[in-house]
């Protein structure tokens, strides 16, 4: 199956506001940081990656946005890319799988699909590939919950609702001390800094992998 990730950041905005991401939990959703919804998000510099530590990528980022994806670009095609990268640094600390060179490993190895964003075997048989451990989780707040106590990053490919219109993948680092999620979603720097209901997550999901390095 494939997920289609085309959601400009006007779209993006529109839905936040539907789905009760207002723009007072916009301006402070962490640390009292006002986040200014047309701001164009930038990604945390490359050399700032390093192992142990979810690096913010955002396929919206003018870095990234033009490289070619899925018969058009990054910026509308490259959720998938673009969260794999982020949880491969996290785990490898290597820097040289960012989101435009992920966008390629897929595209070489039969992972994008044309004009319909990424195959979810990116998120298995592709992780694989990169020599990571991939498995696929059950959508519930318990599966979901033990696996990133664990220590395991998980991707979640979300249908329509909060995070998306169509279909989005996001990468989830952790849990907070409230035993919130801490999603990177590289759609929106809003969302990024929202910290989500393992319930809200779960009942929009469509699919789930958790990582670790093999």
């Amino acid at each position: 199956m494939a997920v289609v990730c085309v959601i400009a950041l006007k779209l993006a905005d529109q839905a936040a506001k539907r789905k009760e991401i207002t723009g007072t939990q916009r301006a402070i959703a962490m640390d009292d940081e006002v986040v200014p919804v047309t701001q164009a998000p930038q990604s945390t510099p490359r050399d700032e990656w390093h192992q142990g530590s979810m690096p913010c990528l955002y396929q919206i980022d003018p870095q990234y946005k033009d490289v070619p994806y899925s018969g058009d670009t990054l910026e509308t095609q490259g959720c998938g890319p673009t969260a794999l990268s982020m949880v491969y640094i996290d785990l490898t600390g290597d820097t040289s799988l960012g989101p435009a060179e992920m966008a390629a490993f897929s595209t070489e190895n039969g992972y994008s699909t044309n004009k319909n964003g990424s195959s979810w075997l990116l998120m298995s048989a592709g992780a694989e590939k990169l020599g990571l451990t991939s498995e696929s989780v059950v959508t519930t707040p318990a599966a979901l919950s033990a696996a990133l106590q664990a220590g395991h990053p998980v991707i979640c490919m979300m249908g329509p609702g909060a995070f998306t219109e169509v279909g989005h993948y996001i990468a989830i680092e952790g849990l907070d001390e409230n035993g919130k999620a801490i999603v990177h979603d590289s759609n929106s720097r809003a969302r990024s800094l929202w910290r989500w209901d393992l319930s809200t997550i779960c009942a929009e999901a469509e699919a789930a992998w958790s990582f670790s390095a093999a």
